[in-house]
This record gives C-alpha cells, structure tokens and sequence, in this order.
C-alpha cells in the first residue's frame, strides 16, 4: 500500500483532501469546550506560545507559579508572524530567572515536510544555527514537531475506502517520520543537543523506542494515535491541554502544559544574561 505513496499524496486530490481535513478540524475545534485558565495551583510547570512574549506577561506567569516558557524555532520564513523567539525575550527570561525551552516546527503539520528527502537535515541545520546563536547550553533539547500528520494520512485512507487503522499509522510513521529524525539526529549527533518530539503518542512511542528521541511532549490532541495509551504510560516529560483564550492568560492565547514528576527535566534551560 506504501509503494509510491509520496507521489499520491502530492497529487491536487490528495492536497484538497488534506485542506478539508484542516479545515473540519477546525470547525470541530470551535465547538470544542473551553480551554483551561491561566491560575495558580493547577500542576501547569509551562507555557507555550506563537508569538512574541512581552515582560508583563512573564512576570504574570511567573506568578502563578510557571517558571518555563516554550518557543518556537522557525526558518526567517515564518509560518506565522513573530513565532520565532527573539533575543529580547531570552534577555527578558533571564532577567526573571525564568527557563526556555524550543521546538522547531514549519509546515510540520504538513504532510509534504515528511515525505520530502533530506527535509529533516535541512530542519535540524537551522535548528542549530539558532541554538548557537542564543548560546543554548549543551545538554539542553531542540523538540522538532509532528503535528497530526499520521491523523491526516488516516483520514485520507478513510476518504478512500482504504483501511485507516493505527497499523496503517504506524506504518506511515516508520516511512515517513522515522526518516526525518533520523536526519536531525545525524546533524545534531555532536553538537550535545538532545533530540525532543512533540507529537502524537503513536509518534511518541516510535521515535523513543528506536532511541531517535530523548523526551516526548504529548500533543493535545486526543483524537490522534495511540493517545490513551501513552497519556497512561507516564512516559511523556511534558502533556499539553487545550489553549486558553486571550482573556484567560493575561492577554495572550497560550497553551497550558502538566509535568510528569518522575522527569523534571524536560530540556529546559536558563538562558545566560547577554
């Protein structure tokens, strides 16, 4: 079945296909119930955002008890405005003794970024461009997202009246996923930065059990693969819940993320004081 599935799925059915699964996930989104608030006493150990964070955000968090932001590493070609961390803000979270932590994500909700060779050495190449150029510590972690892809896939299978089973997912991980960390791992293998996922469970599984990831951040998504089962296996470092809206979280719409107290360490850092 996986005999020349890139081509079909660059074909025009195939990406309208794709933008209609976007498109009634979202819908189905609107309905969803409301996202948590940002509050003290809740167990959230991190935040993470899309654009650019100010000071009095920070010091609000802080506040509450968060001490961990989470950014964005993107190409200057950003898939939304400000989502790339800026050295502003490192200055601003060292100022409040805060810690970081980076994901790098374009187009990673996008089939076509898996099922394109070399894509993933591309990718971590210009994650460690930025890492050296914000002085992130060695021993610290760079995540690279797989958001929902092998949900897309199913759906597409589904579309089809082809089986769109968790095997046709896994499957379509160790194809098409699996090789695009092996790639980054090949960039980063002696740079000391440790390789993070953020993704589906299914995802999450695989890429720890093939060694090709140090830490899982588990999507919020519970509708995407293998969710229940890894949500219960406790081996995340970091599950994220729903965003908040803009009025819940100080002005800013974030998503809210639990720790797992056996792992503290997520691959956060403190960034030094420039």
């Amino acid at each position: 079945m996986f005999q020349g599935t890139a081509v079909w799925l660059r074909r025009s059915s195939c990406r309208k296909a794709i933008v209609a699964f976007a498109v009634a996930s979202s819908l189905c989104a609107g309905y969803a119930v409301a996202g948590p608030t940002c509050e003290k006493d809740k167990g959230y150990v991190a935040i993470d955002a899309s654009e650019q964070l100010g000071e009095d955000f920070l010091k609000n968090i802080k506040a509450i008890g968060i001490d961990n932001v989470i950014r964005y590493y993107d190409w200057s070609n950003e898939t939304l405005p400000g989502k790339t961390l800026t050295m502003r803000e490192l200055r601003l979270i060292a100022k409040l003794q805060m810690s970081v932590a980076v994901v790098f994500q374009h187009q990673n909700d996008c089939l076509c970024t898996f099922t394109t060779k070399g894509r993933g050495t591309r990718d971590a190449k210009r994650a460690l461009e930025l890492a050296r150029g914000f002085s992130q510590p060695a021993g610290s972690a760079i995540y690279f997202g797989v958001d929902g892809v092998e949900a897309q896939f199913l759906s597409l299978l589904r579309g089809t009246g082809l089986p769109g089973g968790e095997a046709e997912a896994s499957k379509f991980v160790q194809r098409y996923v699996r090789p695009y960390f092996e790639e980054a791992a090949q960039v980063l293998r002696a740079s000391g930065y440790k390789i993070g996922v953020y993704g589906s469970g299914l995802v999450c599984s695989h890429l720890l059990e093939a060694k090709l990831a140090s830490y899982c951040w588990l999507a919020n998504a519970t509708s995407w693969p293998g969710y229940t089962a890894f949500e219960a296996s406790k081996r995340w470092v970091l599950k994220q819940h729903l965003p908040t809206g803009r009025a819940a979280c100080f002005g800013v719409e974030v998503d809210l993320n639990s720790g797992n107290a056996a792992t503290p360490d997520f691959g956060q850092w403190r960034p030094k004081h420039f």
